[in-house]
């Protein structure tokens, strides 16, 4: 996932990105036909080391990582990794007759140039001076695009919740009143099989090293954690300790704000968590689970420069539509104070903005409003106190259990499938 973040690194960073060792030895013939060399047959579909090299590239400058030798040995798996599974989901879309066409791609990578406030050309400009071919993202998001389409049909219409389900995530709900919510990040590696155990546990512990070389956790995530969260750069948001799984809430109990901690074997895989906050949950009634996103305001701005702005914020708004896409808004906005607030009591907020809490309707953003001299947008993402939202807790179900489908499948898909390494 590329963001605002990803960029600002990136201005830094042109000139930090050396070609990787042993890709350029030799004489210029020798290069040429070793970047057409196959390092993986994913069903007859060639992965070749060109494909390798511009992900890896990719990878790296995302991530705001000098691409070394020593960091190039430690993210080659990983690219790989990802590399045969878009392979995997690209062939399962076109089994099924999914397609994805050249114009949903052009949408979306222009929305990508918008959100950081860069042309089309002026994106893939930046891309080209650190010597990565468009095509490295344009494949990524296509393939990204056509699982997406395979997930719709294929699993989404298999998904139901039972009442009683809803009843024990309140019951959980319930009994976590006076305890602690944080606010988490993950990255996540799947282990498909017993003898993945370890090579995916080398992995993980190698993210975790570039994390503590200066890597930014948000692109390392956006670029190799395989859950859902990856798409808001392993974002998780405000969660009631007592939800999270027994191995990782050990994990959690002894960490500090700010920490990273891993590789945390879980039920499926391993983990690396980033906790970015922790506070008390808010007790008695009427509390409200907040996002907000503020929009940076120019000093002394002209009447031009508030227009632009104001026009900027009603462009955010109208890509608001739940609380993952407000999400995902406040990620990309950069902005401190931007993201999940967690849960507050509303007898602690301002009289305007307690009206506007109990006004305003769940996921839907509100209107453009000044808050300490900044543009800001809030979105109501949960309310407690007096009845519980239980189709709040059944959308979370049916996303929760989206995502354990999700990754079976690609399981399943890897299983089945001929894949030749040849690295």
């Amino acid at each position: 996932m590329i963001t605002r973040r990803f960029l600002r690194r990136a201005l830094h960073a042109t000139a930090a990105g050396l070609l990787l060792a042993g890709w350029h030895a030799g004489p210029p013939a020798a290069r040429a036909q070793d970047t057409l060399r196959a390092v993986a047959v994913v069903n007859d579909e060639v992965i070749s080391m060109l494909d390798l090299y511009m992900r890896a590239r990719l990878a790296a400058l995302s991530s705001g990582l000098e691409l070394t030798n020593e960091t190039q040995a430690r993210l080659q798996q990983q690219v790989l990794r990802r590399l045969i599974d878009e392979q995997l989901q690209l062939q399962e879309a076109a089994r099924l007759s999914l397609t994805v066409g050249d114009q949903e791609v052009t949408e979306a990578l222009d929305g990508i140039a918008q959100r950081n406030k860069m042309s089309r050309a002026q994106f893939e400009s930046l891309l080209a001076s650190n010597q990565i071919l468009p095509s490295a993202l344009e494949n990524q998001v296509r393939a990204e695009l056509a699982w997406r389409n395979v997930v719709k049909v294929r699993l989404v219409p298999t998904i139901v919740i039972a009442d009683e389900e809803i009843d024990e995530v309140v019951a959980r709900l319930e009994a976590s009143r006076g305890g602690s919510q944080i606010n988490l990040s993950e990255i996540y590696l799947e282990v498909d099989n017993v003898q993945a155990e370890e090579e995916v546990r080398r992995a993980a512990t190698s993210l975790l090293e570039e994390l503590r070389d200066g890597g930014d956790f948000s692109a390392l995530a956006g670029q190799f954690s395989q859950s859902a969260t990856a798409a808001r750069g392993g974002n998780v948001g405000w969660i009631e300790e007592a939800q999270l799984p027994e191995e990782l809430l050990s994990a959690v109990r002894g960490m500090k704000a700010g920490e990273v901690r891993g590789p945390v074997r879980g039920l499926t895989g391993y983990y690396i968590l980033y906790l970015k906050d922790r506070k008390p949950i808010a007790g008695g009634a009427d509390a409200v689970r907040l996002t907000q996103i503020f929009l940076k305001s120019p000093p002394d701005g002209e009447d031009a420069d508030r227009a632009a702005l104001q026009a900027e914020g009603e462009g955010l708004r109208a890509r608001i539509d739940s609380c993952e896409t407000a999400a995902q808004v406040a990620e990309e906005s950069g902005a401190p104070g931007s993201g999940d607030l967690g849960l507050l009591k509303v007898s602690d907020l301002s009289p305007a903005l307690k009206n506007l809490v109990e006004t305003l309707p769940l996921e839907q953003p509100s209107e453009l409003m000044n808050i300490a001299g900044s543009l800001a947008i809030l979105v109501v993402c949960e309310r407690e106190g007096g009845a519980v939202d239980r189709e709040r807790i059944h959308r979370n179900l049916i996303a929760q259990r989206l995502e354990i489908l999700a990754r079976r499948y690609l399981r399943d898909l890897r299983r089945q499938a001929n894949v030749d390494l040849r690295l």
